[in-house]
């Protein structure tokens, strides 16, 4: 009876130690799965982020060539200067303005008496001279105005990239750690198993062990050891 009941108890270690190995395998292939829909969500985040700036980087990025072109400092050079300033003069902003400065100086001339005049052949030349600088001096405010907004909007990505990196590395981390978890967890279970069989085996075949005597036993002839069983 008592090795049946050892027999019995060792086996319920060994089905314990079987069922907790399984139990933290499965916790961490939940745990690591968990993760992984984490890490999705940090994705689709940031590409929802990167899809709402994209606008203003793209705005930003096409108001930075043009405003090179118009410095000359594009890659056409001069000729790319001269066509972004041709384009400036055939604009409807340039052509109303040009065109409400010569009304009003050809008015003049003509109220003065001085319609054929010098004065008034400088006049329309300065003034369409002085308004083609101002126009250029508006648009090159205006494209920096929105370079500076694709700047932000760059800078507003590059800060979620980082962000959701930072995440992911994050959770990755926290995913080796679990899945070490899960196998060292199995693994412990795995040895107490084997423990457990040890100890049956070694119960089985070695029922007795030696018991040493006491000195005094021995000092009156008993011998050095005496048998004894265990069960």
């Amino acid at each position: 009876m008592p090795l049946a009941a050892a027999g019995i108890g060792a086996a319920g270690s060994i089905l314990g130690g079987i069922t907790g190995g399984k139990g933290a395998q499965a916790a961490a292939k939940a745990q690591a799965q968990a993760q992984q829909a984490a890490i999705g969500e940090q994705r689709n985040e940031f590409n929802t982020i990167q899809a709402n700036n994209q606008p203003y980087t793209q705005a930003g990025t096409s108001s930075l060539a043009s405003m090179l072109n118009l410095l000359g400092l594009g890659a056409g050079g001069a000729t790319g200067q001269q066509g972004a300033i041709d384009a400036l003069k055939a604009s409807p902003t340039f052509t109303a303005l040009d065109q409400t400065g010569t009304d009003a100086i050809l008015q003049n001339a003509a109220a003065t008496g001085g319609l054929r005049g010098g004065n008034t052949q400088n006049s329309l030349y300065n003034n369409r001279s002085n308004l083609l600088a101002s126009v250029i001096q508006q648009q090159l405010g205006n494209l920096g105005a929105l370079v500076n907004v694709g700047q932000a909007g760059a800078s507003g990505t590059n800060a979620a990239a980082s962000n959701t990196g930072n995440a992911v590395s994050s959770i990755l981390t926290q995913g080796g750690n679990t899945a070490a978890s899960g196998i060292l967890g199995g693994a412990n279970s795995f040895q107490n198993t084997l423990n457990s069989l040890s100890q049956i085996a070694g119960k089985y075949f070695n029922p007795q062990s030696t018991l040493q005597l006491p000195s005094q036993l021995k000092a009156s002839g008993f011998g050095d050891t005496a048998q004894t069983g265990i069960w």
